[in-house]
């Protein structure tokens, strides 16, 4: 979370070089988010949740609030985006002469997959869809799973079901009941596929 402390005054009466204005640090501040998120690859950024105080239509906001959510595929990536963010930030600050306090309210490492068992799922997903012309994809997940904690103790992979004009972790979510069997069978068929192969090493 990012807050920051400038001086509420009356809008009329406080020219514009002497404003020592929160929301509008705030502002560049978020477009430093939007940025940096575009230039660094595999990531995104997000400023979720705003709130300016005082709140009137006719005071400078002397006290902003904002969270940035801030992910990436490689962890050396996303740490370099938030070390030039937190520049940003604090220059931002600096030039418009407010305070500003940066803290984490949380932070996890990125997760890869396990290598081999990404291969054996687009194997089975390849035989579950043959018949239908289609092919497996790879690509990441930017939301958090389960997989990331289950990831200190075993290998992990996933299976995506294809989403309505791509739309997933909304509401608006949807998936035919068709790509949901689909999934079942390719989830079985990784399943049987790990089997077989754990059976061959024991024997």
């Amino acid at each position: 979370a990012v807050t920051l402390e400038g001086e509420a005054g009356h809008a009329g009466t406080v020219p514009m070089g002497r404003r020592r204005d929160a929301l509008a640090a705030a502002a560049e501040g978020i477009m430093a988010v939007e940025r940096i998120s575009a230039a660094t690859p595999g990531a995104v950024g997000t400023v979720g949740r705003i709130a300016a105080a005082p709140g009137g239509a006719n005071v400078i906001p002397g006290h902003v609030e904002f969270t940035v959510d801030l992910r990436a595929a490689r962890n050396g990536h996303r740490l370099a985006a938030l070390a030039e963010l937190e520049g940003q930030l604090r220059a931002a600050a600096h030039r418009r002469d407010v305070g500003i306090t940066i803290g984490k309210t949380h932070e996890a490492d990125s997760v890869p997959c396990d290598m081999r068992l990404i291969e054996v799922i687009a194997q089975a997903i390849g035989e579950t869809i043959e018949s239908t012309g289609g092919k497996a994809i790879r690509l990441p997940s930017g939301a958090g799973h389960d997989a990331a904690a289950m990831a200190e103790l075993l290998p992990v992979g996933m299976i995506f079901v294809r989403c309505k004009g791509g739309v997933s972790h909304n509401p608006a979510e949807s998936i035919t009941a068709g790509d949901a069997a689909l999934g079942v069978e390719a989830l079985l068929r990784t399943i049987e596929i790990v089997a077989e192969k754990t059976w061959r090493r024991e024997s």
